[in-house]
């Protein structure tokens, strides 16, 4: 109960939130997604890879797990739709709910209230790769399924997290400090991506209407995929990398997150079949503050 009250909760509020408000005002959700992706989450990327004081090799072990899970998930998700035989748009749309994970605004909170400060120092590492790089095959697959692959691979290098995540890498390798002037407006601006993203799913869920058919039948392999089959991978990967301890059981319980808000956003900035990516982030959050609880109990 606790656990639910403490970080599940406060997210529902938020998106109930944004659902309520686009429910009175009909809003635009286009124009917040662009403010979150072409300012808040690159800012989100610079602060975080700033200030972040994690060890080089709990990094580096975290960063391949993830990259790890990543191919993994991909190729089973790509699999899954060959058999099924879905379209290239169905299968864009697919490979965007298996694969991306909600770390940043669901995961830390979680990591923080199971595992301490050590916890929230390797869920930003976690994110900190997602964010910076990952997401730019995010971008590609969002931007593929209207514009093809040429197209997708110049709207990766549009994406400003691209650049601002490779300046602060710039900035830490030579050892130059970020002027606290500049730092905290840029830090300002990143938190404000959490709870932003939250309306923004809100508003959209709140045009969102679940139906019975093949696409539920499609959302809820997703969903499986992405709550159960994804962190038994990165329990696997975490045996092969040698990672153990807190390390390793943040790395697992990541894994373990519902499919990520972002991948809603870039879904609605680049028309890639928003509602079902939408209702795939509704489902899997749903049934992730039960599979989490068995999960968090499983790790611990």
């Amino acid at each position: 109960m606790s656990f639910a009250i403490s970080v599940l909760i406060p997210i529902l509020l938020t998106v109930g939130v944004g659902f309520a408000l686009d429910r009175k005002r009909s809003l635009d959700p286009r124009t917040l997604s662009q403010v979150t992706i072409y300012v808040l989450t690159p800012a989100l990327g610079f602060a975080m890879i700033s200030t972040t004081a994690l060890s080089g090799q709990d990094f580096f072990g975290i960063a391949a797990c993830l990259i790890g899970l990543t191919f993994l998930t991909w190729l089973l998700a790509k699999a899954i739709a060959a058999i099924l035989h879905m379209t290239p748009a169905e299968e864009n749309a697919f490979i965007l709910a298996v694969v991306f994970i909600n770390a940043g605004n669901y995961g830390i909170p979680v990591c923080t209230y199971a595992f301490g400060n050590a916890g929230l120092d390797r869920a930003v590492a976690w994110v900190l790769v997602q964010n910076a790089f990952l997401s730019s095959f995010a971008v590609y697959y969002a931007a593929k399924g209207q514009n093809g692959a040429g197209k997708a691979i110049r709207a990766v290098f549009r994406m400003p997290a691209v650049y601002t995540a490779t300046l602060a890498l710039l900035l830490r390798a030579t050892g130059i400090t970020v002027p606290e002037a500049v730092l905290q407006p840029v830090d300002m601006m990143g938190k404000a991506m959490v709870p932003v993203a939250q309306l923004l799913l809100g508003i959209q869920l709140s045009r969102t209407a679940l139906q019975a058919g093949g696409e539920m039948g499609q959302i809820g392999l997703a969903a499986c995929l992405r709550l159960a089959v994804s962190p038994a991978i990165a329990w696997a990967l975490t045996l092969m990398l040698s990672l153990t301890g807190v390390t390793q059981v943040v790395c697992i319980v990541l894994a373990g997150m519902p499919t990520a808000v972002n991948v809603s956003i870039l879904a609605i900035e680049f028309d890639a079949r928003p509602r079902f990516v939408s209702r795939a982030v509704l489902v899997s959050t749903a049934l992730s503050f039960l599979s989490l609880g068995v999960l968090l109990n499983w790790v611990r």
